[in-house]
């Protein structure tokens, strides 16, 4: 059963960033656009780099190492390299976890 997971206060995700946080070990991406928080996947599913330190645009995050675009809400692949690594093109995409604000602090939903 999903529950929701303290990652840290308000004030530590400053909007029009994102930051790395690791729940149950595993790495998750806390977005802040605009007073909204969303959580996804950190690691690209192209090559593994940190969806942390890639470039926000809106409602889309760069990855930094090879360009690949996502969706930070739906996390849909919006541009390659992302499924291309083998074979034809699979839009692998990257999960999405609920985010809400209690009181002063962000929780996610795992």
């Amino acid at each position: 059963m999903a529950q929701y997971v303290k990652v840290g206060r308000v004030e530590a995700f400053p909007s029009g960033t994102a930051k790395l946080v690791k729940v149950e070990g595993k790495p998750i991406a806390i977005f802040n656009l605009n007073g909204n928080f969303y959580a996804t996947d950190d690691t690209c599913p192209h090559e593994g780099g940190p969806l942390s330190d890639g470039f926000i645009e809106g409602e889309n995050v760069t990855c930094p190492w090879h360009g690949a675009t996502f969706h930070i809400i739906s996390g849909q692949t919006l541009e390659p390299p992302a499924g291309e690594k083998m074979g034809p093109p699979v839009d692998k995409g990257i999960a999405c976890y609920s985010a809400r604000i209690v009181g002063a602090e962000v929780e996610i939903e795992i």
